[in-house]
């Protein structure tokens, strides 16, 4: 099963898992686990660093204005960013983070914002 789409079966060989369409279309999920800190979210662990992150998707996770979905392949308290190349096509959550959507964004907003070169 893809990865990304979660549709069609992924490629053998594809190091991230992806089926031919996404692997094309330069589709990727990137994974970052949250930690409640407070009455807020954190991000405490992802598969880009905070660097990263900044530079791949900064810009399109200060202007994105659409509520992430709500995914039952994620568990616990996790989320995804899924992009195409340097533009942000959605962003996921665990079931367990459906009542608290909005603190999801805002986490990955602060977590881009970070100028730590790891976790």
């Amino acid at each position: 099963m893809c990865k990304v789409c979660q549709r069609r079966p992924e490629v053998a060989g594809d190091p991230y898992g992806r089926c031919e369409s996404c692997a094309k279309a330069g589709r990727r999920a990137y994974q970052f686990r949250l930690r409640a800190g407070g009455s807020e979210l954190q991000v405490v662990a992802g598969e880009l660093s905070p660097r990263a992150l900044n530079k791949a998707a900064g810009q399109a996770l200060l202007a994105c204005s659409t509520r992430p979905s709500v995914r039952p392949h994620l568990l616990g308290s996790s989320c995804e960013l899924v992009m195409a190349g340097r533009r942000l096509e959605t962003i996921r959550a665990a079931p367990a983070l459906s009542s608290r959507l909005e603190q999801v964004l805002e986490a990955l907003r602060t977590a881009a914002r970070r100028t730590d070169a790891s976790w």
